[in-house]
């Protein structure tokens, strides 16, 4: 054997004792670790299981939000291989309505079918692949340009930390009133049914429900916190909508200050975490207004007025009130007419073209009404299908009266008496727009855009009167319902703030004072977020750490998923329950009808004279059991209505027909029909 074989011979004698070692070392590490995370388990199962599922929620939002944007790209005709924010925030909007509208075609026809969702879903994927995979690219290429200054990064943090919040509280179950009501309560039924239905007491799934379609489709694709995420969605879309704006037509500060201003609004942020429409109308409202500032400003792009119209009639597809949107755009043209004195018949021409874009826009939905209710816009004006009087009488009782000085005082009284969730304007905005507006006064109002920007919160704002308006010196009047006026007050808010510089002087700037002042604000609205997070604490429920029931039984502490609970556990699914005074039934796995106007037995007292009657009436139409909301009867807050002889009936009803089987003292009381 030579010298070099063996060298060879050691080498690799080396070699297989290196590989040998390291083999070992690599397997006695893997052995440890495998024995110790059996015994001590770093994650169990449920966490898993809740990561995956938050997970999946977030992919399929953004694959929606993708195929969105590529099916309003191609209705616009537009190239999406560079496209600008603007460009993606109209395709986007009109996106998401033709997902609502094909939902909605697909529930008519009675093909509600999870598997028939998915499929459509994954086709439209497909043939959208390469418009998305242009869209991801583009997003992935964007960067910041230019050095932010210490104020835009601190406005920056506080965009991301409020949507960091909200994002957080958003991956829960619902727990919200009318989200239990009809918001997700209407998508549950149509799902079970495969079908959209007409519903007898839920007179809320009638209304215009482009909104609702989306949850309808979220829920078939997953569940209801997606359907959540969804609105969310749309409050990030407004957030960046008034953002763009600015930016097209303001310098400085107005921009990131206007986005931020709305984005401060406690409401807004609030049921950006919950299953509403409001955050969807303001975005379409503001889209819409967008369009139009657009067409005004190049006329002879005609493409900006249909763009125009069909936002309009989404907005109106959304709510009734989002007729707003075009009474925006008549004034704009009005005002563009009277300050340029240009010929009126062209800007006549397409401002009708526009309004006949948004009523065939929106035409599906009040048809449907039309169709199912005798009435397009169903409650309202003359009734229909199982309406009457006395239920009228019970909608429109919660308004209140107001004297012409109490109107003027409004502003105020909304901002510094409005708080969420209460009787005050159901709603917590911002002091800034009621102390920064003002100012405008004192600085130079030459801009092209405050105009239009003034009208068109003027109009919103006044409408929102008249349409809260129940009868003559009766309002009903909700803050919610006037978000989207504060879409362009926050950019004249900002276009505020940054021209008072004009007005600084060596000894003292007003401008860094009001800076000053918003911060404050600012971190105030921070901590309260934060406070408002702790005390919901949904951190649990995401890591799966707490199960939904748990969840739900921890945030429902009016007893109401309790006695929802005994319902769908001890009753047998044959079961029919009437609810009396309490509108919610989404978590109830039974045949439960919901007392969405209060008025049941009002109605039932109206058509029967004896409890006997009654008794056997319930009988007759299957019904096994009935709820009783018991804090609401004791309340005797609608003695007018609900009154003395009523009270008594009712209670000859109860000790007579009916046998409690469930008690949750002063809260509800479930009876089963002798």
């Amino acid at each position: 054997m030579d010298d070099v074989e063996k060298r060879h011979r050691r080498v690799w004698r080396r070699s297989w004792k290196w590989i040998a070692a390291i083999s070992l070392s690599v397997l006695w590490t893997f052995v440890v670790y495998l024995a110790y995370y059996t015994v001590h388990k770093p994650f169990t199962s449920s966490i898993i299981l809740a990561t995956v599922d938050r997970a999946a929620d977030l992919v399929i939002l953004a694959v929606v939000l993708l195929l969105s944007a590529a099916l309003g790209s191609r209705a616009l005709g537009r190239n999406l291989e560079r496209p600008t924010l603007e460009d993606l925030l109209f395709s986007t909007g009109l996106g998401l309505g033709l997902l609502s509208l094909g939902t909605l075609a697909l529930g008519m026809l009675g093909l509600l079918h999870r598997w028939l969702f998915w499929l459509l879903l994954v086709l439209l994927i497909a043939v959208n692949a390469l418009r998305m995979r242009a869209i991801v690219r583009s997003l992935g290429l964007r960067r910041m340009r230019g050095k932010s200054s210490k104020l835009s990064l601190l406005l920056g943090m506080f965009l991301g930390l409020t949507f960091l919040l909200a994002l957080l509280s958003t991956l829960t179950p619902p727990v919200e009133w009318d989200a239990l009501v009809y918001h997700l309560a209407g998508p549950k039924t149509y799902i079970a049914a495969q079908r959209v239905l007409w519903v007898t007491d839920n007179f809320h799934l009638s209304f215009p429900a482009l909104t609702e379609m989306l949850f309808t489709g979220a829920m078939l694709l997953k569940g209801d916190i997606l359907a959540r995420l969804i609105h969310l969605t749309y409050g990030a879309l407004t957030v960046a909508a008034i953002y763009t704006f600015s930016r097209k037509h303001f310098d400085g500060l107005v921009p990131l200050l206007a986005a931020v201003l709305f984005a401060s609004i406690p409401t807004a942020v609030t049921i950006a975490t919950w299953a509403y429409v409001d955050l969807a109308l303001a975005f379409y409202e503001f889209m819409a207004f967008f369009a139009v500032v657009n067409w005004l400003e190049t006329p002879r792009n005609s493409r900006w007025v249909l763009v125009a119209g069909i936002l309009s009639g989404m907005a109106m597809s959304v709510k009734y009130t989002g007729l707003t949107s075009l009474l925006v755009a008549s004034v704009l043209v009005l005002a563009t007419v009277l300050k340029t004195r240009a010929n009126y018949r062209r800007w006549l021409v397409g401002l009708s073209v526009l309004i006949l874009v948004a009523v065939a826009s929106a035409g599906p939905w009040y048809l449907k009404n039309l169709a199912y209710t005798g009435n397009p816009v169903y409650p309202y004006l003359f009734g229909g299908r199982g309406w009457n009087q006395l239920r009228n009488a019970w909608l429109t009782s919660i308004g209140i009266r107001m004297s012409p000085l109490q109107l003027l005082l409004l502003p105020w009284d909304i901002t510094v008496l409005g708080t969420q969730g209460t009787e005050a304007f159901d709603a917590t905005i911002s002091p800034y727009f009621l102390a920064l507006l003002p100012l405008a006064l004192l600085v130079r109002r030459k801009h092209r855009m405050l105009l239009p920007l003034a009208l068109s919160s003027l109009t919103i704002y006044l409408l929102w009167i008249v349409a809260g308006a129940a009868t003559y010196s009766t309002f009903v009047l909700r803050t919610r319902i006037l978000l989207p006026c504060f879409a362009p007050l926050s950019i004249l808010a900002a276009y505020v703030v940054d021209s008072i510089k004009e007005l600084d002087r060596r000894t003292f700037s007003l401008q860094r004072f009001v800076l000053m002042a918003v911060a404050v604000g600012l971190s105030v609205n921070l901590v309260s977020q934060g406070l408002s997070f702790i005390g919901r604490d949904p951190l649990p429920f995401i890591v799966g750490g707490e199960s939904r029931e748990e969840y739900l039984g921890r945030q429902l502490l009016d007893g109401h998923y309790d006695v929802l609970r005994h319902i769908n556990t001890s009753l047998p699914s044959s079961a029919t329950v009437l609810f009396l005074w309490e509108p919610r039934a989404y978590y109830c796995e039974r045949q439960c009808l919901p007392d969405v106007v209060f008025d049941h037995f009002s109605q039932l007292a109206l058509t029967y004279d004896s409890a006997e009657d009654i008794a056997q009436a319930l009988q007759r139409e299957g019904i096994s059991h009935v709820l009783v909301n018991e804090r609401w009867l004791a309340m005797r807050t609608y003695e007018r209505l609900f009154t003395e002889d009523q009270r008594e009936l009712f209670n000859r009803l109860v000790d007579r027909h009916l046998a409690p089987v469930y008690a949750d003292d002063g809260l509800y009381t479930l009876y089963e029909v002798q």
